[in-house]
């Protein structure tokens, strides 16, 4: 591969606003409750939106959300959005998947995180799987980040800090990026030897939903 697609591919390229309207059908017993206001919605409770969403995104993508995915519902007075997302984004090699996935209730417009890791070219208008970690992949992520801790350990120490890991597959190193609502590390873990090297930081700034005035809604 190239040094210049190595860029490409190592800056964690994310495409996102695959948007489209999505025509809800007769077929769903409680269709009404999709075309209801923000308020209304929001009355419904989390888990119940939640699965409003994931029916939402199978028929926008065709592709079904994991159980294991972390969502949050946030709302507003004109707006409901969930947000499905992982704590670890682990791309092996020659894959393709996505990794989170954002609908808005009220517009029915959805966004997506692909992570395509393969040295073809693939179209970026297509949808993708959602990801999920075999076994193999878990241990592999514990070797990457010192072997002393469990994936799930892992996973819940991320979710508190509110931070979210991608790990990027290579021939010879994996390519690692931690980041938080302030701040992103860059790092590369050697394949063979577990050993970490080049370290980079530097200082973000994103803006929350709860900053732009949403609400989240817990239960």
């Amino acid at each position: 591969m190239s040094r210049s697609a190595r860029n490409v591919l190592y800056r964690f390229a994310i495409f996102i606003s695959i948007v489209a309207n999505t025509q809800c059908s007769s077929i769903h017993p409680k269709m009404s409750e999709m075309n209801a206001t923000a308020k209304e919605i929001s009355h419904l409770g989390k888990k119940r939106i939640v699965q409003m969403a994931k029916i939402l995104i199978l028929e926008n993508s065709g592709e079904n959300v994991p159980d294991s995915y972390d969502a949050r519902v946030f709302s507003n007075d004109s707006s409901v959005i969930v947000l499905f997302d992982l704590p670890i984004h682990f791309a092996v090699k020659n894959t393709a998947f996505y990794y989170g996935s954002t609908v808005d209730m009220i517009s029915k417009t959805f966004s997506y995180i692909p992570i395509i890791n393969t040295e073809t070219q693939i179209d970026a208008f297509k949808h993708f799987p959602f990801y999920e970690p075999s076994k193999e992949d878990m241990k592999t992520i514990e070797f990457i980040l010192g072997g002393t801790t469990s994936f799930r350990k892992h996973r819940e120490l991320l979710n508190e800090k509110d931070e979210t890991m991608t790990i990027i597959e290579t021939d010879t190193f994996y390519d690692v990026e931690v980041r938080s609502p302030s701040q992103s590390s860059r790092y590369k873990v050697d394949k063979r030897t577990g050993v970490s090297s080049e370290h980079r930081h530097r200082h973000i700034k994103t803006e929350s939903l709860s900053e732009q005035g949403y609400v989240e809604i817990i239960k």
